[in-house]
């Protein structure tokens, strides 16, 4: 078996920067009506920056199956964001590490992918764990397209400053 993993990092109210262990990089964001909408509800919108600097994608190129594992994290991302924002968390960062496992086989699937939550800020790791959930689980989209033989699990590492 073989293991995908992609990183997510929150640069703005509703966007992403996505890297891989190839150097890869690139920008996954939502719209602009759901960037207001979490904008509005952040106890401190000055701690995110009204345009973004472009991002300039590097590495060889994404795989496909990691940018299915984007997908799926960042989907959850953007929904975690709306959840927390509607909750009132000071959520002053958020990283998602998504790490899938793939079958030996032909095709090789996903088979088990983890999703690791670790939020920046004074946010509450009991509304964290419960969003996380929630995002994955109820609201993804993404996720809901997946093979219910897929598992897909969520956690939350401890908090950072």
């Amino acid at each position: 078996m073989s293991t995908v993993t992609i990183t997510l990092d929150r640069v703005g109210p509703c966007a992403y920067d996505a890297t891989d262990a190839l150097g890869n990089c690139m920008r996954l964001s939502g719209s602009a009506e759901l960037d207001q909408q979490i904008r509005e509800r952040l106890p401190d919108p000055s701690v995110f920056p009204q345009t973004l600097p472009p991002l300039e994608n590097s590495g060889p190129g994404f795989r496909p199956m990691a940018l299915l594992l984007i997908s799926l994290a960042g989907c959850s991302a953007l929904d975690l964001g709306l959840i927390l924002a509607r909750q009132r968390q000071d959520v002053r960062g958020v990283t998602i590490v998504a790490e899938g496992t793939r079958a030996d086989a032909t095709p090789a699937p996903y088979t088990h992918i983890t999703l690791t939550f670790t939020a920046c800020g004074p946010v509450d790791p009991v509304a964290l764990s419960r969003a996380a959930e929630l995002a994955v689980h109820k609201y993804c989209s993404v996720a809901d397209t997946l093979k219910p033989e897929i598992t897909v699990v969520t956690r939350v590492a401890e908090l950072c400053a």
